[in-house]
Formats: C-alpha cells, sequence, structure tokens
C-alpha cells in the first residue's frame, strides 16, 4: 500500500494537487506580506513576490493545465515536474528571504532557480505531448 499508493494517488490528482499548494502559497504569501506592511520590513517584497507569483499563481496554472488536458496527470514526467517544481520553489523564496536580509546565500537561489527553470521546462514537454490529443 505504501510509495505506489502514494505515487499513483499523487499523479492521479497532481492537478488538485497542484492547486492546493498554490492555495498554501497565498495563505503564506498574504500573511508575509501584511508582516510586511505592518512591520516596514520592505526589504523582503522581493521574497513575498515570488511567494506569490511563483508559488501561488504558477501553481495554480499548472494545476489548471494538468485537469485542462488530464492524460498529463498519467505521465511518469508528472510526478518529477510537481516537486522540481515545488521544491525549487521553496528554495528560491527562501534564498530571496535571506539575500532581503543582506546575508548571501547564492546556492539557494542557484539550486532553487534551476530546479524552477527545469520543471517548467518538463511542463513544456508534458504540455506539448498532451495538449495536441
Amino acid at each position: 500500500m505504501g510509495a505506489s499508493f502514494v505515487r499513483g494517488a499523487a499523479v492521479t490528482n497532481i492537478g488538485r494537487t497542484y492547486i492546493v499548494l498554490g492555495l498554501i502559497w497565498l495563505i503564506v504569501g498574504t500573511i508575509f506580506g501584511a508582516w510586511l506592511g505592518a512591520s516596514n520590513h520592505l526589504q523582503y517584497a522581493n521574497a513575498h513576490a515570488h511567494t506569490n507569483l511563483l508559488g501561488f499563481v504558477t501553481s495554480v496554472l499548472f494545476g489548471f493545465m494538468y485537469l485542462t488536458y488530464p492524460t498529463m496527470q498519467k505521465s511518469k514526467l508528472a510526478l518529477p515536474q510537481l516537486l522540481l517544481f515545488e521544491v525549487g520553489t521553496v528554495l528560491l523564496v527562501i534564498g530571496k528571504y535571506y539575500v532581503g536580509d543582506a546575508i548571501d546565500i547564492p546556492p539557494l537561489l542557484i539550486g532553487g532557480s534551476l530546479l524552477i527553470i527545469i520543471g517548467v521546462i518538463l511542463m513544456l514537454v508534458l504540455f506539448w505531448k498532451h495538449s495536441a490529443a
């Protein structure tokens, strides 16, 4: 029941998973934004913007793409695509937060950016292969 059940459920519901993750990102981004405004810590605005744009907007859009083209969810690339993009977004946002705090953390920014780029390329491959069907 373990890994195959979890993997099967995640792949079957990847569109929904993306939308739920996007809504979680929105909650985090909204709380983060409220804190920024209330505390006047505007040096973190870049991290806040990436939380909402990559975390919320892009995740929800990817979720709708998976729901619109359901054959994408059946691909073996679907779960790696989700994981690469979401982990990359977490790393990038954390890296941007620390850069806003004047701490130089390029490995998080570089690593997160590379994972996001790979995740976006995989989304393009999935869309290209499955949207014409």
